[in-house]
């Protein structure tokens, strides 16, 4: 949002004026809200009460959407120099988060010789959002990482977005997208698919997009820590899986698509110097292999993108020579870049693969 402050002088104020804002409203938001103002009612901040009732939801305060009338007024239309005398409030839809809202102000009566007036503010969910809301939904892992952030920003034009990010927060550029909805998930914690379900609610889900992976550690298999080893397999196997199980009971009649991201690394060309990363990679995909038999079951496609070097995450801090002298390696000339995965992954979730099934597709640049 921001935080311009647009001043009316008194002889400029008129009957017909308009102003509006955006305003992105997250968990983290309400609940700093409950927090500031003590209102801790369950069915704005408790997910599993707030379900069980007849709104199936929770909601945002009405305290809170009043407090962005009150900035409209204050920031935009009349402005600073002005004094809010009293609020009459009504809230004939219920307002769920996380969502994006439009602040819209229209003066209504001005007294210019008493210097008031009436400022009508309407609260609604941004219609950009609301159109997003009827997109087919996706869920990004991995979202704040190099390769998950242009995925999931690639997809948001045609897609609803739950954008899952566990150690770091999303791109601001990502985070604010109207079809985006920023999630902090530990797929590592037993209630990552309870936080996942709330946010779903009770529409369909499309695909998942699994682009989440902890890093690539240096080093052979024999001086590698077993939990290191086992961590890079659990990623590939266990919670691959269990994004599969989550897809295969929220998925609509016509069915979906399971993405995961590996690498050129894995089963194509295990990597020495990263051997416990390549191990994973490789169960990965066989993971993949494995389960589009399964989901076929309910028409959902299931595939591999194994892109060679990316300059992202790890690499994404090498020099410019560094990078020169990869790309003299790739017959195609130059680096595989974000946009060159996330348009596959945007390919595979169009109607044109709904037959493709159990393939790793390798971005290779023409490498042998």
């Amino acid at each position: 949002m921001s935080r311009a402050v647009h001043a009316l002088e008194p002889g400029g104020i008129a009957v017909g004026l308009a102003a509006e804002f955006e305003r992105e409203i997250r968990e983290e938001d309400v609940l700093r809200f409950a927090e500031s103002s003590g209102d801790w009612n369950p069915l704005h901040i408790d997910p599993v009460y707030a379900g069980t009732t007849k709104l199936e939801g929770r909601l945002v305060h009405g305290a809170m959407q009043v407090g962005l009338a009150s900035a409209l007024v204050g920031m935009y239309l009349p402005g600073p120099h002005v004094l809010l005398g009293s609020v009459q409030a009504r809230f004939p839809v219920p307002l769920y988060f996380p969502c994006r809202v439009l602040v819209h102000g229209e003066i209504v009566s001005w007294d210019s010789r008493l210097r008031t007036g009436t400022v009508k503010v309407v609260v609604q969910v941004s219609p950009a959002a609301a159109t997003a809301a009827d997109a087919p939904l996706v869920v990004v892992t991995g979202a704040s990482g190099g390769l998950g952030a242009a995925i999931a920003a690639r997809l948001a034009g045609d897609h609803g977005i739950l954008a899952l990010a566990h150690t770091r927060p999303l791109p601001e550029t990502l985070a604010a997208h109207p079809g985006v909805t920023p999630l902090r998930v530990d797929l590592a914690a037993a209630d990552w698919r309870e936080s996942l379900e709330a946010a779903l609610g009770d529409r369909p889900l499309f695909a998942v997009v699994h682009a989440a992976w902890p890093g690539a550690p240096r080093g052979g298999l024999l001086a590698a820590p077993d939990e290191t080893i086992e961590d890079q397999v659990r990623f590939g196997t266990v919670h691959t899986v269990r994004l599969a199980r989550f897809l295969f009971g929220h998925v609509g009649p016509e069915g979906g698509r399971l993405v995961v991201v590996s690498s050129i690394w894995g089963s194509h060309r295990p990597n020495l110097s990263l051997a416990a990363y390549s191990l994973g990679k490789a169960a990965l995909e066989s993971t993949v292999k494995l389960l589009a038999p399964e989901m076929a079951r309910r028409a959902i496609a299931v595939n591999a993108v194994c892109p060679a070097l990316v300059p992202v995450g790890m690499n994404k801090n090498q020099s410019e020579r560094w990078i020169r002298m990869k790309a003299s390696l790739v017959p195609l000339g130059r680096l595989c870049q974000p946009e060159d995965v996330s348009d596959v992954v945007r390919f595979l979730l169009s109607p044109g693969a709904a037959f493709l099934s159990g393939d790793l597709i390798e971005l290779s640049g023409g490498q042998l």
